[in-house]
């Protein structure tokens, strides 16, 4: 889970770990604030406690099938219950851990909120699609998903802060998102940015 706690601590993505049984472990505060209210204990209940769903049971093999180890990622369209009240389309982004033993696996549960994600996104953002980003500008993603500012970035990469505005400004508009927090959020959960590993990596298949 160490590798993890950056994205937690980090990503402001809606994020929780899960054990062998789906139940949460921790979830970080995104996830807190926008499906369960701050202040609550989330731990031993169940990731389809937060779910809307026709039906649980192909979401569920799928996510024990990840957990066994026998994929590496589930990408799928669900509805998020706010409050246990409120349902909002999301995309849900579960990746599993390494762990030592079946008792110490994880399971990493990214929801991207329809408003984050806009519905209305054209087939360049969907999920499977490969879209082409520079080197220079998947070393700016990556480093707006460290938290990086763009003094920083500038300095890093040798470019005026109009330079790194402007690049930064193409891939929001690129990935229909609003600000830099959905451009990353966005971005782990079409497997731009590998959501294994701090800090973060762009996938080289999404690299010109």
């Amino acid at each position: 889970m160490d590798a993890y706690r950056s994205l937690f601590d980090r990503s402001g993505i809606c994020m929780a770990s899960l054990n062998a049984d789906l139940r949460v472990q921790e979830a970080n505060e995104p996830f807190l604030s926008e499906l369960a209210g701050s202040g609550q204990s989330l731990k031993g209940r169940e990731l389809f406690d937060f779910l809307q769903l026709r039906t649980q049971s192909d979401l569920r093999r799928q996510l024990m099938r990840l957990a066994a180890g026998w994929t590496e990622r589930v990408v799928e369209r669900v509805n998020a219950v706010r409050f246990g009240e409120q349902a909002n389309p999301a995309q849900l982004t579960a990746v599993s851990t390494k762990a030592e033993s079946h008792s110490d696996l994880r399971v990493v549960v990214m929801l991207q909120l329809e408003e984050e994600a806009d519905a209305g996104a054209g087939p360049a953002v969907r999920a499977g699609s490969r879209t082409q980003l520079t080197e220079l500008d998947a070393r700016i993603l990556k480093g707006v998903a460290m938290g990086m500012s763009t003094v920083n970035l500038a300095s890093k990469l040798f470019l005026s802060r109009q330079g790194v505005e402007y690049h930064v400004g193409t891939m929001l508009k690129k990935f229909k998102a609003g600000n830099r927090p959905a451009l990353v959020s966005r971005a782990y959960s079409l497997g731009i940015l590998d959501a294994s590993c701090w800090p973060p990596r762009v996938a080289p298949e999404f690299i010109k």
